[in-house]
């Protein structure tokens, strides 16, 4: 009796060590480079956040849990402890560029071991836009001006709003971010006399500079 009631005690041992999952570790890793030429960039802040089970009730809210720097290559790479995650989310910062959020479910960060994550930034340009009534008619001088084809949005950065400009001595300067390397468009009516002129042009946007252009109507 002795030797089975051992061999009983043993077995329950060996089965509450079988079903005690042990701890793992993941490392992340990956690069960040430049959407447009495909060069490495160095010194992007890379993060992770997570919403991690808490007395066990899953946070709402995001926690950061890891961060890394990008090398001069623009390579990065950390590790994490496992966790019990309902969210997994990247941010990506660095100075001139465009920050970058994505999701990533947990079952797909923890298939395994080892996860890989690419980052392409965007280079910020600036656009100035200068509009002075020049050759002012009455005090029913209007103009209605935008830009018409904005991808981005977010603080200080430019919009396709609509801005409309009257009287006589109309006059407004507009400094805001967008994308590098593209043609940005502006169309502008112009309402004098009773009558209406619709004029559009477009701007280039060089990375890191600020592209000037005026109307003058």
């Amino acid at each position: 009796m002795k030797i089975l009631y051992s061999i009983i005690i043993l077995g329950i041992v060996i089965f509450s060590n079988g079903c005690k999952k042990s701890q793992g570790t993941f490392s992340i890793s990956g690069k960040i480079s430049n959407m447009d030429n495909n060069n490495s960039i160095a010194e992007a802040r890379v993060y992770l956040d997570a919403k991690i089970l808490q007395n066990g009730v899953y946070n709402s809210s995001f926690t950061n849990i890891a961060s890394a720097t990008s090398q001069s290559d623009g390579n990065y790479s950390f590790e994490i402890e496992e966790q019990t995650i309902s969210d997994y989310r990247f941010r990506v910062v660095r100075t001139g560029y465009f920050d970058i959020e994505e999701i990533v479910s947990v079952d797909i960060l923890q298939a395994s071991n080892t996860f890989s994550k690419n980052f392409k930034l965007t280079e910020e340009a600036w656009v100035e836009l200068i509009v002075n009534n020049t050759m002012p008619q009455d005090l029913d001088d209007e103009i209605n001006y935008r830009f018409s084809n904005i991808e981005v949005s977010g603080k200080d950065c430019c919009s396709n709003e609509l801005h409309i400009g009257i009287g006589p001595t109309y006059s407004a300067t507009t400094l805001c971010k967008t994308k590098s390397s593209k043609w940005i468009k502006i169309e502008w009516v112009i309402k004098k006399n009773g009558g209406q002129v619709l004029k559009f042009d477009s701007i280039y946007t060089d990375a890191q500079q600020t592209a000037t252009y005026h109307i003058n109507y």
